[in-house]
């Protein structure tokens, strides 16, 4: 596995999304009931900001056409999607929070 740091803990609050761009695509980074997560910055149904939409617990809706995602695992919850988030592996450093980016 290849962390890399991406953010301070610090940086994240509980239920919030915070964006990180990276070389070659943004990722998504939101802390819920204490736990990370990590996953791309792109709806699997057309490609849409995921970060633009609504964050309710676990569950993450596309402000486009309203496909739901569990930002646990990228699993999808609602259609129109069919393919899962792309979720990336997460690990306290510290105060860093490092993400495995070449885990797909």
């Amino acid at each position: 596995m290849a962390f890399k740091k991406l953010v301070s803990i610090g940086e994240i609050e509980e239920g919030k999304l915070t964006v990180i761009k990276t070389r070659h695509f943004s990722v998504v980074i939101t802390k819920w009931e204490n736990e990370y997560y990590a996953f791309e910055d792109s709806c699997t149904h057309d490609g849409e900001e995921i970060s633009c939409g609504k964050l309710e617990g676990c569950v993450i809706t596309c402000p486009r056409h309203f496909a739901k995602f569990d930002i646990r695992n990228g699993n999808v919850l609602a259609l129109p999607a069919t393919e899962p988030l792309t979720t990336f592996p997460t690990k306290v450093n510290g105060n860093d929070l490092e993400v495995d980016l070449e885990s797909v």
